[in-house]
Protein backbone atom coordinates (compact mmCIF):
# COMPACT_ATOMS: atom_id res chain seq x y z
CA UNK A 1 0.00 0.00 0.00
CA UNK A 2 1.33 3.42 -0.97
CA UNK A 3 1.88 5.79 1.97
CA UNK A 4 -0.50 8.74 2.24
CA UNK A 5 1.23 11.94 1.08
CA UNK A 6 2.03 14.41 3.84
CA UNK A 7 -0.30 17.08 2.43
CA UNK A 8 -3.17 14.58 2.23
CA UNK A 9 -2.61 13.45 5.80
CA UNK A 10 -2.61 17.06 7.03
CA UNK A 11 -5.75 17.74 5.06
CA UNK A 12 -7.49 14.76 6.64
CA UNK A 13 -6.52 15.93 10.14
CA UNK A 14 -7.78 19.43 9.41
CA UNK A 15 -11.09 18.06 8.15
CA UNK A 16 -11.45 15.89 11.27
CA UNK A 17 -10.75 18.67 13.80
CA UNK A 18 -14.18 20.36 13.64
CA UNK A 19 -15.78 17.05 14.57
CA UNK A 20 -13.20 15.99 17.15
CA UNK A 21 -13.25 19.26 19.15
CA UNK A 22 -16.98 19.21 20.06
CA UNK A 23 -16.63 15.54 21.02
CA UNK A 24 -13.72 16.39 23.29
CA UNK A 25 -15.61 19.28 24.86
CA UNK A 26 -18.71 17.13 25.32
CA UNK A 27 -16.59 14.51 27.04
CA UNK A 28 -15.18 17.15 29.39
CA UNK A 29 -18.54 18.68 30.31
CA UNK A 30 -19.97 15.56 32.03
CA UNK A 31 -16.67 15.17 33.86
CA UNK A 32 -16.91 18.70 35.22
CA UNK A 33 -20.58 18.21 36.11
CA UNK A 34 -19.74 14.95 37.84
CA UNK A 35 -17.03 16.69 39.87
CA UNK A 36 -19.53 19.31 41.03
CA UNK A 37 -22.12 16.63 41.82
CA UNK A 38 -19.54 14.61 43.75
CA UNK A 39 -18.62 17.68 45.79
CA UNK A 40 -22.17 18.74 46.66
CA UNK A 41 -23.72 15.30 47.13
CA UNK A 42 -24.66 14.84 50.79
CA UNK A 43 -23.46 18.34 51.75
CA UNK A 44 -25.25 21.36 53.17
CA UNK A 45 -25.06 24.91 51.81
CA UNK A 46 -25.35 27.61 54.44
CA UNK A 47 -27.33 30.51 52.93
CA UNK A 48 -26.78 33.62 55.08
CA UNK A 49 -29.20 36.52 54.71
CA UNK A 50 -27.86 39.90 55.77
CA UNK A 51 -31.31 41.28 56.64
CA UNK A 52 -33.87 40.56 59.40
CA UNK A 53 -36.52 37.87 59.15
CA UNK A 54 -39.80 38.86 57.54
CA UNK A 55 -38.82 41.71 55.24
CA UNK A 56 -38.64 41.81 51.46
CA UNK A 57 -34.99 40.77 51.23
CA UNK A 58 -35.63 37.83 53.53
CA UNK A 59 -38.67 36.74 51.47
CA UNK A 60 -36.75 36.81 48.19
CA UNK A 61 -33.64 35.13 49.56
CA UNK A 62 -35.60 32.31 51.19
CA UNK A 63 -37.51 31.78 47.96
CA UNK A 64 -34.25 31.24 46.07
CA UNK A 65 -32.71 29.20 48.90
CA UNK A 66 -35.68 26.82 48.87
CA UNK A 67 -35.00 25.98 45.23
CA UNK A 68 -31.21 26.26 45.00
CA UNK A 69 -30.49 22.61 45.79
CA UNK A 70 -32.75 21.44 42.95
CA UNK A 71 -30.69 23.32 40.37
CA UNK A 72 -27.23 22.29 41.59
CA UNK A 73 -25.60 18.97 40.65
CA UNK A 74 -25.55 16.74 43.72
CA UNK A 75 -28.75 18.30 45.13
CA UNK A 76 -27.28 19.66 48.39
CA UNK A 77 -29.51 20.62 51.29
CA UNK A 78 -29.73 24.39 51.88
CA UNK A 79 -29.92 25.81 55.42
CA UNK A 80 -30.95 29.45 55.87
CA UNK A 81 -29.53 31.72 58.56
CA UNK A 82 -30.18 35.42 59.14
CA UNK A 83 -27.27 37.68 60.13
CA UNK A 84 -28.65 41.25 60.06
CA UNK A 85 -26.54 44.29 60.70
CA UNK A 86 -25.50 47.47 58.88
CA UNK A 87 -27.52 46.67 55.78
CA UNK A 88 -25.67 43.43 55.09
CA UNK A 89 -22.16 44.66 55.92
CA UNK A 90 -21.92 42.45 59.03
CA UNK A 91 -22.84 39.36 57.01
CA UNK A 92 -20.50 40.26 54.14
CA UNK A 93 -17.58 40.81 56.52
CA UNK A 94 -18.29 37.38 57.99
CA UNK A 95 -18.51 35.84 54.54
CA UNK A 96 -15.11 37.28 53.62
CA UNK A 97 -13.23 36.69 56.87
CA UNK A 98 -14.83 33.73 58.64
CA UNK A 99 -16.76 31.48 56.26
CA UNK A 100 -15.43 28.61 54.10
CA UNK A 101 -14.50 29.53 50.54
CA UNK A 102 -15.39 26.19 48.98
CA UNK A 103 -18.94 26.83 47.72
CA UNK A 104 -20.77 25.66 50.85
CA UNK A 105 -21.61 29.18 52.05
CA UNK A 106 -23.33 31.97 50.12
CA UNK A 107 -24.89 35.25 51.16
CA UNK A 108 -27.71 37.58 50.13
CA UNK A 109 -28.05 41.29 50.88
CA UNK A 110 -29.08 44.61 49.36
CA UNK A 111 -27.50 46.06 46.25
CA UNK A 112 -25.92 48.75 48.44
CA UNK A 113 -23.44 46.14 49.63
CA UNK A 114 -21.66 46.60 46.29
CA UNK A 115 -20.72 50.23 47.02
CA UNK A 116 -20.65 50.42 50.83
CA UNK A 117 -16.87 50.04 51.00
CA UNK A 118 -16.37 52.21 47.89
CA UNK A 119 -18.17 55.09 49.61
CA UNK A 120 -16.30 54.58 52.87
CA UNK A 121 -19.09 53.04 54.93
CA UNK A 122 -17.98 52.42 58.50
CA UNK A 123 -17.05 48.80 59.15
CA UNK A 124 -17.11 47.57 55.53
CA UNK A 125 -13.98 45.40 55.43
CA UNK A 126 -14.11 43.92 51.94
CA UNK A 127 -13.63 44.75 48.27
CA UNK A 128 -16.85 44.15 46.33
CA UNK A 129 -14.83 43.41 43.18
CA UNK A 130 -13.43 40.28 44.84
CA UNK A 131 -16.75 38.70 45.83
CA UNK A 132 -18.13 35.78 43.82
CA UNK A 133 -21.27 37.36 42.36
CA UNK A 134 -23.87 34.68 41.59
CA UNK A 135 -26.82 36.80 40.42
CA UNK A 136 -29.43 39.36 41.44
CA UNK A 137 -33.04 38.24 41.83
CA UNK A 138 -34.34 41.46 40.32
CA UNK A 139 -33.55 45.01 39.35
CA UNK A 140 -35.15 47.12 42.03
CA UNK A 141 -37.17 50.30 41.89
CA UNK A 142 -37.29 52.00 45.26
CA UNK A 143 -40.22 54.27 46.06
CA UNK A 144 -40.29 57.27 48.36
CA UNK A 145 -43.69 57.03 50.04
CA UNK A 146 -45.58 58.91 52.72
CA UNK A 147 -48.44 57.51 54.78
CA UNK A 148 -51.91 58.95 54.20
CA UNK A 149 -51.90 60.85 57.51
CA UNK A 150 -48.46 62.45 56.96
CA UNK A 151 -48.05 66.19 56.31
CA UNK A 152 -45.87 65.40 53.28
CA UNK A 153 -48.22 64.41 50.46
CA UNK A 154 -46.61 65.69 47.26
CA UNK A 155 -43.18 66.02 45.65
CA UNK A 156 -43.31 69.78 46.26
CA UNK A 157 -43.83 69.16 50.00
CA UNK A 158 -40.52 67.28 50.15
CA UNK A 159 -38.64 70.55 49.52
CA UNK A 160 -40.51 72.59 52.16
CA UNK A 161 -41.72 70.28 54.96
CA UNK A 162 -39.72 68.11 57.36
CA UNK A 163 -40.26 64.50 56.24
CA UNK A 164 -39.66 62.03 59.10
CA UNK A 165 -38.86 58.61 57.67
CA UNK A 166 -37.92 55.25 59.13
CA UNK A 167 -34.70 53.47 58.18
CA UNK A 168 -32.92 50.19 58.79
CA UNK A 169 -29.11 49.95 58.98
CA UNK A 170 -26.44 52.49 58.10
CA UNK A 171 -26.00 51.26 54.52
CA UNK A 172 -29.63 50.42 53.76
CA UNK A 173 -31.33 52.30 50.95
CA UNK A 174 -33.99 53.73 53.26
CA UNK A 175 -31.17 55.50 55.13
CA UNK A 176 -28.60 56.43 52.49
CA UNK A 177 -31.02 57.41 49.71
CA UNK A 178 -32.99 60.10 51.58
CA UNK A 179 -29.76 61.53 52.95
CA UNK A 180 -28.45 61.65 49.41
CA UNK A 181 -31.52 63.57 48.28
CA UNK A 182 -31.08 66.04 51.16
CA UNK A 183 -27.48 66.68 50.20
CA UNK A 184 -27.82 66.76 46.42
CA UNK A 185 -31.37 68.04 45.87
CA UNK A 186 -32.06 70.07 49.02
CA UNK A 187 -34.95 67.99 50.37
CA UNK A 188 -36.11 67.89 54.00
CA UNK A 189 -35.80 64.25 55.12
CA UNK A 190 -35.22 63.48 58.79
CA UNK A 191 -34.18 59.82 58.87
CA UNK A 192 -34.75 57.73 62.01
CA UNK A 193 -32.61 54.56 61.60
CA UNK A 194 -32.74 51.38 63.65
CA UNK A 195 -36.10 49.95 62.63
CA UNK A 196 -34.57 46.80 61.15
CA UNK A 197 -36.55 45.55 58.15
CA UNK A 198 -39.36 47.11 56.15
CA UNK A 199 -41.95 45.23 58.23
CA UNK A 200 -41.09 47.37 61.27
CA UNK A 201 -40.97 50.52 59.15
CA UNK A 202 -44.48 49.94 57.80
CA UNK A 203 -45.81 49.29 61.32
CA UNK A 204 -44.26 52.56 62.49
CA UNK A 205 -45.99 54.36 59.63
CA UNK A 206 -49.36 52.94 60.69
CA UNK A 207 -48.74 53.94 64.33
CA UNK A 208 -47.90 57.50 63.29
CA UNK A 209 -44.33 57.33 64.63
CA UNK A 210 -42.96 58.37 61.24
CA UNK A 211 -44.34 59.97 58.09
CA UNK A 212 -43.09 57.37 55.61
CA UNK A 213 -39.90 55.89 54.21
CA UNK A 214 -37.17 57.20 51.93
CA UNK A 215 -36.94 53.94 49.99
CA UNK A 216 -39.33 50.98 49.84
CA UNK A 217 -38.88 48.65 46.92
CA UNK A 218 -41.91 48.19 44.71
CA UNK A 219 -41.41 44.43 44.88
CA UNK A 220 -41.37 44.52 48.70
CA UNK A 221 -44.62 46.48 48.79
CA UNK A 222 -46.20 43.95 46.44
CA UNK A 223 -45.00 41.10 48.66
CA UNK A 224 -46.21 42.57 51.97
CA UNK A 225 -48.67 45.48 51.49
CA UNK A 226 -49.91 45.41 47.87
CA UNK A 227 -53.25 46.98 48.82
CA UNK A 228 -51.46 50.13 49.99
CA UNK A 229 -50.68 51.00 46.37
CA UNK A 230 -54.36 51.02 45.42
CA UNK A 231 -56.40 51.95 48.50
CA UNK A 232 -54.88 55.37 49.20
CA UNK A 233 -52.85 54.29 52.24
CA UNK A 234 -49.63 55.74 50.81
CA UNK A 235 -48.56 58.54 48.48
CA UNK A 236 -45.88 57.53 45.93
CA UNK A 237 -43.66 60.61 45.59
CA UNK A 238 -40.41 59.64 43.79
CA UNK A 239 -38.95 56.54 42.12
CA UNK A 240 -35.38 55.68 43.09
CA UNK A 241 -34.16 54.11 39.87
CA UNK A 242 -32.56 54.98 36.55
CA UNK A 243 -35.89 54.52 34.74
CA UNK A 244 -39.57 54.53 35.74
CA UNK A 245 -41.40 51.38 36.76
CA UNK A 246 -44.43 50.97 34.46
CA UNK A 247 -46.78 50.25 37.37
CA UNK A 248 -46.11 53.63 39.03
CA UNK A 249 -45.19 55.61 35.94
CA UNK A 250 -46.71 58.90 37.14
CA UNK A 251 -44.00 59.44 39.77
CA UNK A 252 -40.69 60.88 38.49
CA UNK A 253 -37.33 59.19 38.98
CA UNK A 254 -34.76 60.81 41.21
CA UNK A 255 -32.53 61.26 38.15
CA UNK A 256 -35.22 63.43 36.56
CA UNK A 257 -35.03 65.81 39.53
CA UNK A 258 -31.36 66.68 38.87
CA UNK A 259 -30.86 70.30 37.82
CA UNK A 260 -27.17 70.13 36.81
CA UNK A 261 -24.86 67.65 35.09
CA UNK A 262 -22.92 67.20 38.31
CA UNK A 263 -26.09 66.33 40.24
CA UNK A 264 -27.01 63.83 37.56
CA UNK A 265 -23.58 62.13 37.68
CA UNK A 266 -23.65 61.79 41.47
CA UNK A 267 -27.20 60.43 41.49
CA UNK A 268 -26.46 57.94 38.72
CA UNK A 269 -23.39 56.65 40.58
CA UNK A 270 -25.46 56.10 43.72
CA UNK A 271 -28.63 54.71 42.18
CA UNK A 272 -26.94 52.37 39.68
CA UNK A 273 -26.90 49.83 42.52
CA UNK A 274 -30.66 49.48 42.04
CA UNK A 275 -29.93 47.47 38.88
CA UNK A 276 -28.58 44.71 41.15
CA UNK A 277 -31.29 45.08 43.74
CA UNK A 278 -31.19 41.68 45.48
CA UNK A 279 -27.78 40.07 44.89
CA UNK A 280 -26.60 36.64 45.97
CA UNK A 281 -22.84 36.17 46.28
CA UNK A 282 -20.07 33.93 47.55
CA UNK A 283 -16.80 34.68 49.38
CA UNK A 284 -13.68 35.65 47.43
CA UNK A 285 -11.46 32.85 46.17
CA UNK A 286 -14.22 30.37 45.37
CA UNK A 287 -13.01 27.67 42.92
CA UNK A 288 -13.96 28.83 39.43
CA UNK A 289 -15.90 25.69 38.53
CA UNK A 290 -18.06 25.93 41.67
CA UNK A 291 -18.80 29.61 41.11
CA UNK A 292 -19.77 28.71 37.53
CA UNK A 293 -22.08 25.97 38.86
CA UNK A 294 -23.75 28.37 41.32
CA UNK A 295 -24.21 30.94 38.55
CA UNK A 296 -25.68 28.29 36.26
CA UNK A 297 -28.08 27.22 39.02
CA UNK A 298 -29.18 30.84 39.49
CA UNK A 299 -29.71 31.35 35.75
CA UNK A 300 -31.75 28.15 35.53
CA UNK A 301 -33.81 29.17 38.56
CA UNK A 302 -34.92 32.55 37.21
CA UNK A 303 -35.83 31.04 33.81
CA UNK A 304 -37.75 28.04 35.14
CA UNK A 305 -41.50 28.25 34.31
CA UNK A 306 -42.52 26.59 37.59
CA UNK A 307 -40.44 29.07 39.55
CA UNK A 308 -42.03 31.95 37.62
CA UNK A 309 -45.51 30.61 38.36
CA UNK A 310 -44.73 30.24 42.07
CA UNK A 311 -43.25 33.76 42.15
CA UNK A 312 -46.42 35.16 40.60
CA UNK A 313 -48.54 33.33 43.16
CA UNK A 314 -46.41 34.71 46.01
CA UNK A 315 -46.45 38.21 44.46
CA UNK A 316 -42.67 38.11 44.13
CA UNK A 317 -41.49 40.21 41.20
CA UNK A 318 -38.53 38.71 39.32
CA UNK A 319 -37.99 41.94 37.40
CA UNK A 320 -34.96 41.86 35.07
CA UNK A 321 -32.78 39.48 37.11
CA UNK A 322 -29.08 40.13 36.54
CA UNK A 323 -26.55 37.32 35.96
CA UNK A 324 -23.48 37.25 38.19
CA UNK A 325 -21.12 38.06 35.33
CA UNK A 326 -23.07 41.25 34.60
CA UNK A 327 -23.03 42.27 38.28
CA UNK A 328 -19.25 41.89 38.34
CA UNK A 329 -18.96 44.12 35.25
CA UNK A 330 -21.23 46.80 36.74
CA UNK A 331 -19.28 46.85 40.02
CA UNK A 332 -16.01 47.17 38.12
CA UNK A 333 -17.47 50.13 36.18
CA UNK A 334 -18.64 51.87 39.37
CA UNK A 335 -15.22 51.44 40.96
CA UNK A 336 -13.60 52.93 37.85
CA UNK A 337 -15.63 56.16 38.04
CA UNK A 338 -13.69 59.43 38.58
CA UNK A 339 -12.47 59.80 42.14
CA UNK A 340 -14.08 63.20 42.62
CA UNK A 341 -17.50 61.80 41.63
CA UNK A 342 -17.04 58.88 44.01
CA UNK A 343 -15.99 61.26 46.77
CA UNK A 344 -19.02 63.49 46.31
CA UNK A 345 -21.35 60.50 46.15
CA UNK A 346 -19.87 59.16 49.37
CA UNK A 347 -20.16 62.55 51.03
CA UNK A 348 -23.79 62.78 49.96
CA UNK A 349 -24.57 59.39 51.45
CA UNK A 350 -22.81 60.14 54.73
CA UNK A 351 -24.29 63.61 55.09
CA UNK A 352 -26.24 63.93 58.31
CA UNK A 353 -24.97 60.67 59.83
Amino acid sequence: MRPIPTRSRASMIARALPFALPLALAAGAPARADAIADFYKGKEIKFIIGQPVGGGYDTYARFFARHLGHFLPGAPNVIVQNMPGAGGVVMTNSLVAQQPRDGTVVGAAAGSISTAALFGASGARYDARELGWIGSLNSEVGLVVSYKTAPVKTLADMYTTEFITGGSGATDGNVIFPRTMNQVLGMKFKVIPGYGGTTNVSLAMERGEIHGTGSWHYSSIMASKPQWLTDGSINVLVQLALKRHPKVADAPTVIELAKTDEQRAILELIFAQQDMGRPVFAPPGLPAERLAALRAAFDAFVKDPKVQAEADQMKIELNNPMPGVEIAKLIARLHAMPKDAIQKAGDAIKAGT
